[in-house]
């Protein structure tokens, strides 16, 4: 018996042995079988660009932009691409002229006889508009004279405010630098070579980055004056994006409406960015934005998320799987609930319908479905409350594109730029820009706006 137990036990030992490697063997399989997935994964699933996701065009793979078709969430009509029959064109116009010179024959291409002393009668008026060459800087020299009074007193003339001493640059000049590295987006080296070039003036890098500096401390009345702007406003759109600054990671910031953009940068993409400059949030406010974490946790009177966004997940969605119907009939709702808001009347649209087929599909089970559906869905349903908030209030737009449109400047700008190089050229940035972004809404011509920035860091500088 003894005997027997004993080989008994080496037959288990034995077993448990080969259990112990084949155990070991299966995980090994398993984790390689999911590496195999994940990497065939990448083959099967549908690539995200531009066009089923908010990635932009810069940032697609070669091979995408190679084969990538660029398709608008508008459907197709029936008239070609391009200016419709009967719209209003535009052509250069003639202007008041600046000097009149006139052609007169002097003799008859037919006869031969000369017409010196037969008067002309004018036959056509034609006009060439041209920029005189070359353009260059007007140096002025700024002298006071001096004069004595029969009581002994000596008066000396006074300057203008803009003229300090020595040798200084002109309104104009800070208005130009400021205009090609702001609107233009013109980086410091070819903005020197610029001026060089086109007006014949030596400036330094240094000079450019001083320059845009007194005018970033100059425009921070009106700066705080956009912010106020912002802060008072009914509806707010907000986005932000990546920039490097001197090689590190900052955020730029966009808080704009109709007639105002205010734009700032910081080293944090969270809330304390916002609490930098919005420390009380905007209660007064329906905020439109993505689903940025951090602008659900500000002080707002309402929120509304960009449907915008979400068609393109959706489309992204339906490229993933087409057996599926979730999607679709999601991205048929949102596009129901937009032709409701274009075709409907202000106040009298009714959003139960809409609402309850959201609920219907939020209600579906999509554990059979890749777990980006349900990914969407769990964050759907938490902000229910903020999908359609745009079919109730006529001012609320249903995507976020003004605040796209206001940040893709700063994108160009470090693209063309590579990076900032300091915090006060960044801000310097951020607070002209907002100041030309807000001119151009209601109007006005950027570079006067700039012209009159310059104004005050002329006369601020005299005074000092």
């Amino acid at each position: 018996m003894d005997s027997t137990i004993n080989d008994m036990e080496e037959v288990v030992k034995a077993i448990l042995y080969r259990n112990r490697e084949l155990t070991r063997q299966v995980s090994a399989l398993e984790a390689e079988i999911a590496s195999l997935r994940e990497q065939l994964s990448r083959y099967e699933a549908p690539r995200k660009d531009s066009h089923n996701s908010s990635i932009p065009p810069s940032q697609e793979p070669l091979t995408a932009k190679i084969s990538r078709r660029t398709r608008s969430l508008r459907p197709g009509g029936e008239r070609k691409s391009g200016g419709q029959q009967g719209h209003a064109g535009s052509t250069l116009q003639a202007m008041e002229p600046d000097a009149v010179v006139t052609h007169t024959p002097d003799y008859c291409v037919r006869c031969g006889l000369s017409l010196s002393e037969v008067a002309g009668r004018q036959w056509e008026v034609r006009q060439s508009v041209d920029i005189p060459l070359p353009v260059c800087p007007v140096a002025i020299n700024h002298v006071s004279m001096e004069k004595t009074c029969q009581c002994g007193h000596c008066s000396r003339g006074e300057f203008p405010a803009h003229v300090k001493p020595g040798v200084s640059y002109g309104v104009n000049i800070h208005a130009v630098v400021a205009y090609l590295s702001t609107v233009q987006h013109i980086p410091f080296k070819r903005l020197v070579e610029t001026l060089k070039d086109l007006y014949g003036m030596e400036m330094s890098q240094g000079t450019v980055s001083n320059i845009l500096n007194r005018m970033r401390k100059q425009s921070g009345g009106a700066y705080e004056a956009i912010r106020e702007t912002i802060g008072k406003s009914p509806v707010v759109g907000a986005d932000e994006t990546g920039e490097h600054l001197d090689g590190r990671l900052h955020w730029m910031w966009t808080f704009q409406n109709a007639v105002a953009t205010y734009i700032f940068q910081h080293p944090s993409r969270g809330k304390a960015a916002i609490d930098t400059h919005y420390p009380g949030g905007l209660p007064g406010s329906i905020l439109v934005t993505d689903r940025h974490r951090p602008y659900f946790n500000m002080e707002v009177g309402g929120h509304q998320i960009c449907l915008a966004h979400l068609l393109r997940e959706l489309i992204y969605l339906g490229e993933l799987d087409r057996e599926q119907r979730w999607s679709p009939d999601l991205l048929a709702l949102l596009k129901d609930s937009i032709d409701l808001r274009k075709n409907g009347m202000p106040g009298e649209i009714d959003t139960g319908e809409i609402r309850r087929r959201f609920e219907t599909l939020m209600e579906q089970d999509l554990s059979s479905l890749d777990k980006q559906y349900r990914t969407l869905q769990k964050g759907l349903i938490k902000h229910k409350e903020h999908l359609f908030v745009f079919l109730e209030h006529p001012d609320v737009p249903y995507e976020n594109n003004a605040s796209e449109r206001s940040i893709r400047p700063l994108k160009v700008k470090q693209k063309v730029s590579g990076m900032f190089k300091s915090d006060e050229g960044a801000d310097a940035f951020c607070q002209l820009h907002s100041i030309v972004s807000t001119a151009r809404k209601n109007g006005q011509d950027p570079f006067r706006a700039l012209i009159a920035v310059a104004e005050n860091v002329i006369a601020k500088t005299r005074a000092e």
